[in-house]
């Protein structure tokens, strides 16, 4: 018997095969299309599901839906009459989509179901489940229990928000549900948003961030907001809230009683957040205590079963287990929608068909989770070979002698073995590893890993045998569902200084011997690794264990911030290659970040902190031929062939050519003077170099450009400003070197590289006309921003393209002589009604000072030059460079569909003009640049 569970159409879509009860399949749309918490058909994740099984449609006995949705839309309709003429704008938008799609959603799965299959789209095939049923098998099923209570909590499914019943057997009973709008979920969620964070994903950064604050508005939610009973039942008092009717989570009695709007994602985090955040899981840990408590005393269960997105709260589910109320605790390891499509099938099986269950007490129906795609060596060698990686395949003594080796370095390892985890948590399959002895690994991870807030903790991996040697913990914690307390003799005591730290302050004091993983209250979120499940990664802790004498290893998932755990190979090499991560392993074939640069030469001279010794041998004399060479001695450079000295100016490498004479209008020391008294108003919120990449991968163009340039590149920016691109595009092994004239702007890149330990960037003090830097050197030469504020911008074209080797890339950005005419108009304008028209200064800069700079930057600047496709075009012929795309495309190109640096086409002249003209109003906002794109000729 062959069932195919799904979940779609709100959040963690997925799929799952059941056959004759066994779960033998299951994976996260999300993990195929590489887009977080993907609530799309999941129509990748079946097709892998039945390939993987050999599988065609006619082979599957039923196809089992997660929910109802007519229920659903009996809700919403229920709510919205309930709450009328409140929530008026919401309904109308929901209504168009529920009434044409949602409503019918039985012929919506049946189409996608034949896309994929004729023979599985069958009307008489597709099931449905009730929501917190769905939760509710899925909890109980798979779990080691042949009875047990269970309670599932979330937002909301149909109407029931909370259910709560037994397992006996086959057979599961709901005997208790409160519904909508009463939410524990809903509540959670409703401070998530408040506090800057995104609902339905961010949910555990709320509970991270908890422990830094006080619960000191505890008794607030409890006297206003949620009417907490001894039993555990609560009702939510609806007028702070607009979840029911309106587009936000929140409203503004909401904002009165808590003394403010919520924070703005972009904002920093302050203790208000923490205290806030320590507050509801305080209350939302007491509801849950109640509940259980109350479970266990009317059922006289021992066990229990737990599912829906609340029971991915691990701090609660420890206390539950702590408060002895239940002997055992089984947290479903998809805990949210995800695992809902295990459940339905499930509910197909015993409860629809009444097939018998059986129970596996040594290992639970879920095998570790480990019920994704697995690849093979050959697989993974021809996706490597295609990127051109370099790699070693090791015996697995060598394996486990190199990997050991790199941890106990305290290397980060991408660990990528076997079958990809179902569920939010990485266990050992698609996994980061550390050393948890290490006291800066957690902030090394996060920030230059990770690329996520600083206070998110990491996880430690324990074989199941050793876990009572570190924690206070005495059962299985297979699933990472589970907070324990570090054991009392493993802590270190806190100084009285230490104690009164407030905030992330207290983030960086070692709290015990395993401080990686070590939270600021001593607790830790554990996983218990069994050899039964995972032999392989149970082996790396007993190797590590043996070389070092711990046998506790961090384990994060692995993926960068925003980003779904990796699921192929490709997935990990472009995850290695984007972020610090030092080694990679992919079954037995093991990758390291400097394999991936080519060789120096055997000259070249040692660099330093700010200039690294790649960028170090592409650097010469301002005017001296190719041949010589600069070392980097104390305070500045040095040319052996010539004997000159380059001091550094005020801490900046500084090769900087006094300004020419034949620039006669003095242009280059007019632009040098305004931007040292106006650097560009950069790095507001962005400190962090996590901060930074964040901003990047929103910005389309940044990734864009990122993605087409690729990996091991030697990158030259001209005209750097204050080094924001320069550190971005240092992601994929990248070595960018970034230029300019201003010692402000230079100072705020080299600040930002060093506070960060940035190892692959480097900026210097040069003139664009008379470059330090050898020709034909770089793979990659951007300018973008600069060469409209030089005295003759097609001299400087033609200067830094001779650095491009031949075949490299050229990239420039220039304002538009068409598009820049609302700038001038604009410019006048602000004269008369002051700065807050222009859009970036009123919705995106905060800062008084940095807005000035920008509207001096955008409209007072002392020399600009304005220029055409074509102008750009025919600087390329006189100087042997090959068209290849422009940004924004022009008209009918096709140069948008293929990316920035593929080749498209050129258009006619009609064409180039009518696309300038549309950027009258297109480009204007932002100032009008455009970019072009060449390649070199050999």
């Amino acid at each position: 018997m062959n069932i195919l569970g799904i979940s779609a159409f709100y959040h963690d879509s997925a799929a799952a095969l059941v056959r004759d009860g066994e779960i033998v399949a299951a994976a996260q749309e999300e993990r195929f299309t590489r887009s977080k918490n993907a609530s799309e058909f999941p129509e990748k994740a079946i097709r892998w599901c039945l390939a993987n099984s050999g599988l065609a449609g006619d082979q599957i006995d039923f196809v089992a839906f997660y929910d109802k949705p007519f229920l659903k839309f009996e809700r919403l309709i229920e709510t919205y009459f309930a709450f009328a003429p409140r929530g008026f704008t919401s309904f109308s938008k929901a209504m168009p989509l529920w009434i044409s799609e949602k409503l019918f959603q039985k012929d919506l799965l049946l189409r996608e179901l034949r896309a994929i299959d004729p023979a599985l789209g069958v009307a008489s095939k597709l099931m449905f489940s009730e929501h917190h049923l769905s939760h509710a098998a899925s909890a109980f099923y798979p779990s080691p229990f042949e009875n047990a209570a269970i309670l599932t909590l979330d937002g909301v499914g149909e109407w029931s928000t909370t259910a709560a019943g037994t397992g006996r057997g086959n057979e599961i009973n709901i005997d208790k549900e409160i519904h909508f709008p009463h939410s524990i979920g809903l509540l959670y969620a409703a401070f998530t948003y408040y506090t800057g964070f995104k609902v339905n994903a961010d949910e555990y950064k709320v509970m991270g961030l908890a422990p830094y604050g006080e619960p000191k508005y505890v008794q607030t939610i409890l006297d206003n907001l949620i009417d907490l009973k001894a039993d555990g039942s609560f009702s939510v008092a609806q007028e702070y809230f607009d979840y029911c009717t309106g587009l936000t989570m929140t409203n503004p009695n909401f904002d009165r009683l808590f003394g403010g709007p919520p924070r703005r994602p972009d904002e920093r985090i302050t203790q208000r957040e923490m205290d806030l955040a320590a507050s509801i899981q305080v209350v939302t840990e007491e509801t849950v205590l109640r509940l259980t408590r109350s479970l266990a005393r009317e059922t006289g269960m021992r066990n229990i079963c737990l599912a829906g997105g609340v029971a991915l709260n691990c701090v609660a589910n420890g206390k539950v287990l702590r408060d002895k109320a239940f002997d055992n605790i089984w947290v479903q390891p998809a805990a949210g929608d995800a695992g809902g499509s295990i459940g339905a099938a499930l509910v197909v099986h015993h409860m629809h068909l009444n097939k018998p269950r059986t129970v596996n007490r040594a290992v639970d129906g879920m095998k570790g989770a480990y019920l994704g795609p697995q690849f093979s060596d050959t697989e993974t060698r021809g996706i490597l070979d295609r990127f051109g990686a370099r790699y070693r395949e090791l015996d697995e003594k060598a394996l486990y002698d190199e990997v050991t080796s790199a941890l106990v370095e305290e290397k980060v390892v991408g660990w990528f073995q076997g079958r990809m985890e179902f569920g939010p948590r990485a266990l050992g399959n698609r996994s980061i590893l550390g050393d948890a002895r290490s006291p800066r690994l957690q902030r090394e991870l996060n920030l230059r890993i990770k690329y996520r807030e600083s206070f998110r903790p990491f996880a430690p991996a324990v074989p199941r045998e050793d876990v009572a040697d570190y924690f206070e913990l005495e059962s299985d914690s297979p699933y990472m569902l589970q907070v324990a307390q570090v054991r009392k003799d493993r802590t270190i005591a806190m100084s009285d200084e230490q104690i009164a730290l407030q905030g992330i302050d207290k983030l960086n004091v070692p709290r015990s011997d395993i401080p990686a993983v070590t939270h600021i209250d001593y607790s830790a979120r554990v996983q218990t690794v069994h050899a039964e499940t995972n032999p392989r990664f149970h082996r790396l802790l007993r190797e590590f264990q043996a070389r070092t004498g711990s046998s506790v290893l961090v384990n994060t998932s692995f993926n960068v911030r925003d980003e779904p755990i990796v699921c192929n190979p490709e997935d990990a090499y472009r995850c290695f290659m984007n972020c610090e991560m030092d080694v990679l392993v992919i079954g037995n074939i093991v990758l390291r970040k400097e394999d991936q640069l080519s060789p120096l030469p055997s000259t070249a001279s040692s660099g330093d902190t700010l200039i690294p010794t790649r960028l170090l041998a592409c650097l010469k004399q301002p005017g001296a031929p190719d041949e010589s060479s600069l070392e980097r001695i104390a305070g500045g450079f040095r040319c052996p062939s010539t004997g000159a000295t380059m001091l550094d100016v005020d801490g900046i490498p500084s090769m900087l050519e006094s300004v020419r004479k034949d620039d006669a209008a003095g242009v280059t020391e007019k632009i040098k003077a305004f931007y040292e008294e106006n650097p560009f108003p950069s790095y507001e919120g962005v400190q962090d170099f996590g901060e930074l990449v964040n901003r990047g991968q929103k910005n389309g163009f940044a990734q864009g450009l990122l993605d087409a340039i690729g990996h091991n590149k030697l990158i030259l920016e001209c005209g750097c400003g204050t080094g924001q691109m320069s550190q971005f595009l240092s992601l994929n092994n990248n070595h960018v070197l970034g230029i300019d004239l201003s010692i402000s702007s230079l100072k705020l890149a080299v600040e930002h590289k060093l506070r960060n330990g940035l190892q692959r960037s480097a900026f210097a003090r040069m003139n664009i006309f008379d470059l330090g830097v050898k020709d034909d050197t770089f793979d990659v030469v951007l300018s973008s921003g600069v060469l409209h504020h030089t005295k003759d911008a097609r001299r400087a074209f033609a200067a830094i393209v001779r650095k491009a080797k031949p075949g490299g890339i050229v990239i420039v950005g220039l304002y538009n002589a068409f598009g820049r005419l609302p700038t001038l108009m604009r410019s006048k304008l602000i004269g008369v009604f002051g700065a807050n028209i222009d859009s970036v200064v009123r919705n995106k800069i905060h800062d008084k000072r940095k807005a000035e700079i920008w509207i001096k930057d955008q409209y007072y600047n002392p020399h600009e030059t304005w220029h055409s496709i074509d102008e750009v075009m025919q600087w390329f012929a006189e100087n042997n460079i090959e068209y290849l795309n422009c940004y924004p495309s022009i008209v009918g190109s096709g140069g948008d569909e293929v990316g920035l640096l593929a080749p498209s086409s050129s258009g006619s002249k009609a064409a180039r003009l009518l696309t300038q003209l549309s950027w009258l109003v297109t480009t204007s906002e932002e100032g009008a640049l455009f970019v072009v794109s060449g390649r070199r000729k050999g």
